[in-house]
């Protein structure tokens, strides 16, 4: 049964590690979308929102940050545990189940975040 549960445990830290990537990429793409705002279609009555997306952007590099050193935290505690052949599973389960809802958290936030991002300067841009 360990076995089983540390193949899944790898796959769960590839997956993740995918899913961080792609979320970095998109605020990558976000963060140049608002400077392409800021530089081409800026106007006063949006500064303080400008300002507002930065901010969040910003704040969400450091949380995808975090989440992976978190991974790679999990990962070598992982690997300790294997080589010393006295693992914990019942506090590795509970550790595995954290990280995991905190990745589906950033993940449904960061997705909420970019609908928001797009609608808002949908409709300010479009008027």
């Amino acid at each position: 049964m360990m076995e089983h549960n540390i193949k899944q445990f790898w796959f769960e830290f590839e997956s993740w590690k995918r899913a961080l990537s792609h979320l970095q990429a998109e605020n990558v793409y976000l963060k140049n979308r608002l400077a392409h705002i800021t530089k081409d279609e800026f106007t006063e009555d949006i500064l303080s929102d400008i300002e507002h997306y930065h901010a969040i952007l910003i704040a969400e590099d450091n949380i995808i940050s975090l989440l992976k050193n978190d991974i790679s935290s999990q990962e070598t505690w992982l690997k300790r545990e294997i080589i010393r052949k006295n693992s914990e599973i019942k506090e590795i389960l509970k550790s595995q189940k954290k990280l995991r809802r905190e990745i589906e958290t950033t993940e449904q936030k960061f997705n909420k975040l970019k609908s928001d991002f797009n609608s808002f300067f949908s409709e300010k841009l479009l008027k």
